[in-house]
């Protein structure tokens, strides 16, 4: 049996209840982390025991309004828009000192 990373979040009550919720569905976890005194945020991480139990772990998750991660990515359209803008800059630039 290992234990599994489910879960980062920095709402504190949120992670309370996520532990209630996995506990009453009888899913052995535990939590990392806490809020900091005067409101300051901090990481809190919620492991389950047993990565068996990830599928049901992430359903209960969701099922309280756990937000999905997204990957930030910068899009090709954007990647090419400025690759396109610094060679006309370079482009430019040279047609400057070349007179």
């Amino acid at each position: 049996m290992t234990s599994a990373l489910i879960y980062e979040t920095d709402d504190s009550d949120f992670a309370d209840s996520a532990i209630d919720a996995l506990t009453q569905a009888r899913i052995q976890c535990y939590r990392t982390g806490r809020a900091l005194p005067g409101g300051s945020s901090h990481t809190i991480c919620i492991y389950i025991q047993n990565d068996g139990d990830s599928q049901r772990a992430n359903k209960i998750l969701l099922e309280l309004g756990a937000a999905v991660g997204t990957q930030n990515r910068v899009s090709q359209k954007f990647i090419l828009l400025a690759v396109f803008i610094g060679a006309l800059i370079v482009a430019l630039v040279i047609v400057k000192l070349a007179k």
